[in-house]
């Protein structure tokens, strides 16, 4: 019977925790469609447009250039957005794309 009461506690901390979690706002929800519309392009480029992955990932760097120069503090950004290409380059098994 102690187990059965242990494992009802647990639960009701665990959706106290789950309660406490946030729901994202508007414009976490809109750069997420983003990212995945983002995602959709390359893979139909790759994949029905037998585009070469080097060429999409040029354009997508010339792309990102422009992006950046628009920004208040494009030295920084530039820097921000190597650190995140040589993460998602690395070795490791993240599960799935960024």
């Amino acid at each position: 019977m102690g187990t059965i009461v242990q494992l009802s506690k647990k639960r009701e901390e665990k959706d106290k925790q789950n309660s406490k979690l946030k729901a994202p706002d508007g414009e976490t929800v809109r750069l997420w469609r983003l990212s995945m519309e983002i995602d959709d392009l390359i893979k139909k480029g790759v994949m029905n447009d037998s585009l070469p992955p080097d060429e999409i990932a040029t354009i997508l760097s010339h792309r990102l250039g422009t992006l950046i120069s628009c920004c208040d503090k494009p030295d920084e950004l530039a820097k921000f957005c190597a650190h995140i290409i040589e993460r998602m380059n690395s070795n490791c098994i993240t599960g799935e794309p960024a």
